[in-house]
């Protein structure tokens, strides 16, 4: 019988997406962590920053491509954004994300899993990780 991924330890039915960018903020400007290879769910959000120049804000977002729709924005978090400190003051920020389960958190293969910045004339290095958990049995990534 071939290994299918519900045979396989919780630990190895998750993508950790990593990213280490800059951005300076005038409005906004986006801090993509990766694109989901296969359906999943959205388990974690961490990110600190180091170079901060004001009070940046972060909120979770998901970037979905519908053929025949478009675009679609999915703020993950709502109104429950993270007003980012610097690393060297409080460690590691999680995000505040919906409960498992929630229809917020599920992504299809495709979707970009994105972090959105605010506030006005902030600065900072921005180093952030999401965890997903793979939903499909046999796991594929872009079909493969």
């Amino acid at each position: 019988m071939a290994i299918v991924n519900r045979d396989k330890d919780a630990s190895e039915q998750r993508y950790v997406f990593t990213s280490n960018q800059s951005a300076v903020v005038g409005v906004s400007a986006i801090v993509h962590l990766g694109v989901a290879p296969c359906a999943g769910q959205l388990l974690a959000v961490a990110s600190n920053a180091f170079g901060l120049s004001g009070s940046p804000i972060l909120g979770v977002q998901i970037q979905r491509f519908v053929v025949g729709s478009g675009l679609t924005t999915i703020p993950v978090n709502g109104s429950s954004l993270l007003t980012v400190v610097a690393y060297s003051t409080s460690g590691l920020q999680t995000h505040s994300l919906p409960a498992s389960g929630s229809t917020l958190v599920q992504l299809l293969k495709g979707d970009d899993i994105q972090l959105v910045t605010s506030g006005a004339n902030t600065a900072a290095n921005y180093v952030a990780e999401a965890v997903v958990q793979i939903l499909q049995d046999i796991k594929s990534d872009y079909g493969v």
